[in-house]
């Protein structure tokens, strides 16, 4: 329980720390007046001035903020407001947020190539930066015996009639040898559990031979070189950042399309994957970490209302004009954005509760 709940407090906090540091280090750097960065939302923990700046720590570890002195379209006339610095520098200081988000993924990914990272294995691989291996199920089939017999994707397979696996053809192997059930010893949330699995003729998968049903990955955890593990992480942050890029995309366009909002979570969601990559090892924790730091990034570009991305509409609009929009039209816009966006939230919140049931519990109390 304590340890899920420091977990969450710490990945949303560091999170939230980065995007809005990014903010402010550009507004500080462009010779914006920053009256105050907080962590968290209010009731204030502590609260001290320096510079001109007032730091708060709040109590409710779910958000934060920079005040830049300007922001709202006044004091325009002052050299130090946000207001009166052009277009691209203020552009700068709203996709600071988002670009400190990318690197702080990006600095995980690299980190845990150079301490210990787990990766599916292939010829590619030297084995020399193979810390350590192991057959894991990659895939199960809908319906299948290892399905009907409890299996899940990523359980680790250790043996199969107490004969220990080392390769994946070992396997497959023992499975098509079988002339009855097979005993299969399986790892799962650092649990060994057994399991009887009755090989059987799939029709449109496998008619000649008898198989369960399972598609096998090598896997393990690596470490590179500082050199190779900067090579390695950039591929990992890259190709998370293109699947996550292309699923916002398809969530945006099945909501538009009435498909619903299914692959959306919110903070329930996130304590409750917590809890599970905390039962999985730090690693997880780590990818997580970084999956959820590029998620942010990607959500706050996108052009809506009271996100960073909504802001930066509005700019481009003043530097195609080249005279900003007035400010009573982009607050409605902010403010009816931010109504929407509260709802929404509201609105996943529930869902998630209802979704989760007893893990949330479970999440808590352990």
């Amino acid at each position: 329980m304590f340890l899920t709940i420091i977990a969450f407090i710490l990945i949303v906090g560091f999170l939230v720390l980065v995007h809005e540091f990014g903010h402010f280090i550009v507004a500080k750097k462009s010779k914006m007046e920053v009256t105050e960065f907080g962590l968290g939302f209010p009731p204030t923990i502590f609260k001290k001035k320096v510079n001109g700046t007032e730091y708060c720590l709040n109590l409710i570890p779910l958000g934060g903020y920079v005040k830049i002195k300007g922001e709202d379209g006044a004091h325009a006339d002052e050299p130090n407001s946000f207001s009166a610095k052009p277009v691209y520098i203020r552009a700068l200081a709203l996709v600071a947020g988002v670009t400190m988000n990318i690197i702080a993924g990006w600095l995980i990914f690299v980190v845990l190539f150079a301490i210990s990272a787990p990766v599916e294995l292939d010829s590619s691989v030297p084995q020399k930066y193979i810390l350590s291996e192991h057959i894991a199920i990659s895939e199960i089939i809908v319906d299948s015996p290892a399905d009907k017999a409890g299996l899940l994707a990523g359980d680790e397979i250790k043996s199969a009639n107490q004969e220990n696996i080392q390769t994946i053809e070992q396997f497959q192997d023992i499975i098509s040898r079988a002339q009855g059930a097979v005993l299969v010893t399986y790892i799962r949330d650092k649990q060994e559990s057994e399991v009887d699995v009755a090989p059987e003729i799939i029709e449109n998968i496998s008619p000649d031979n008898k198989i369960i049903g399972v598609a096998l990955a090598r896997v393990g955890n690596v470490r590179y070189p500082i050199h190779k593990a900067v090579i390695q992480g950039s591929k990992s942050a890259y190709g998370y950042m293109e699947r996550i890029t292309v699923a916002v995309a398809k969530i945006i366009k099945g909501a538009f399309i009435g498909q619903g909002l299914g692959g959306v979570g919110g903070p329930v969601a996130i304590a409750v994957a917590t809890n599970d990559m905390v039962d999985l090892g730090f690693d997880r924790v780590l990818i997580f970490t970084a999956l959820l730091s590029f998620n942010l990034a990607i959500f706050n570009i996108l052009p809506f209302p009271a996100l960073d991305g909504g802001r930066l509409i509005f700019l481009a609009v003043e530097a195609v004009r080249r005279k900003p929009s007035k400010k009573e039209v982009e607050e409605w816009f902010h403010r009816v954005g931010f109504i929407l966006f509260m709802l929404f939230a509201i609105f996943i919140t529930y869902r998630d509760i209802m979704r989760f049931g007893g893990r949330i519990w479970q999440s808590v109390v352990g």
